[in-house]
């Protein structure tokens, strides 16, 4: 995405919220009291908050033209929280796969999860059928049980696969992990936005009907099977993160578990 804001000067009403509203303070008005940029461009982020802001639609960022953005919502508090409440982790899933135009809006949404600095320095790689998963199975089997190790973890995965249980997969029909380049990331963010990715990718799942379970027995598998990692396409230079399995659940909960107060502190 090009580094490039464009105003409208007929629908530019110079109310500067735009301005205001730049995270890193790189625009300004110039005589016509239109919105450019202080510093060439230089100091974006290309957080596109300043096409959002506008109430008039007046700012375009990159080529990218407000009235083709979705429109701002909000959804009811009540029923989030409830939604919430109601997550529960699922370790059985029924035998079909996930419906692709569900996997689509899934895919959608992982453009959207927040990351440090807006640097994005992940990459998702979603298995998405039955099939698919348990090629994953079988290579994770072959890897590991090639490695000569005194690991009591990778000892375990090894007894875990040769069980016949599926300990690691949980018969899951599917799978996104996410991967991160430590390199490109935000400092201090390497860890932190793969796991805000998932947390937003868990509750859209959730929303849509699909249940998911963070595994990071699956995880250990991936970071030990350069095998695994190929089939995955991970790019070069990304280190896995996390491993999310996830499947239409096999088991219907009816209601939210009771919890403990969280132990707050408010100032």
């Amino acid at each position: 995405m090009e580094r490039k804001i464009e105003v409208s000067k007929n629908k530019c009403i110079h109310c500067g919220r735009c301005i205001r509203d730049c995270i890193v303070s790189c625009l300004k008005f110039d005589g016509e009291k239109i919105p450019v940029y202080s510093d060439g461009g230089v100091s974006c982020v290309m957080c596109q908050h300043c096409m959002a802001v506008c109430p008039m639609g007046a700012l375009s960022f990159g080529g990218k033209k407000p009235d083709e953005s979705a429109p701002f919502m909000t959804v009811k508090p009540d029923e989030l929280l409830n939604m919430m409440k109601s997550r529960r982790s699922i370790r059985h899933y029924k035998d079909e796969d996930i419906p692709p135009e569900t996997i689509q809006k899934l895919t959608e949404l992982l453009a959207y999860t927040p990351k440090g600095g807006n640097v994005d320095a992940l990459h998702f790689s979603i298995v998405s059928t039955r099939a698919k998963m348990q090629e994953v199975r079988n290579l994770s089997h072959d890897s590991i049980m090639k490695l000569e190790t005194d690991s009591p973890i990778l000892n375990t995965l090894k007894e875990w696969l040769s069980s016949g249980h599926d300990m690691i997969f949980r018969g899951a029909p599917s799978m996104i992990v996410v991967s991160v380049d430590r390199k490109k990331a935000v400092p201090g963010c390497e860890d932190v936005d793969p796991i805000i990715a998932l947390s937003y990718f868990e509750l859209y799942a959730n929303s849509l009907g699909i249940g998911t379970l963070w595994d990071d027995a699956a995880e250990g598998v991936i970071a030990n099977c350069p095998d695994v990692r190929k089939f995955l396409g991970i790019p070069e230079g990304y280190t896995p993160n996390f491993a999310l399995l996830m499947g239409v659940p096999a088991v219907s909960y009816r209601r939210a578990v009771q919890k403990e107060e969280a132990y707050v502190t408010i100032v």
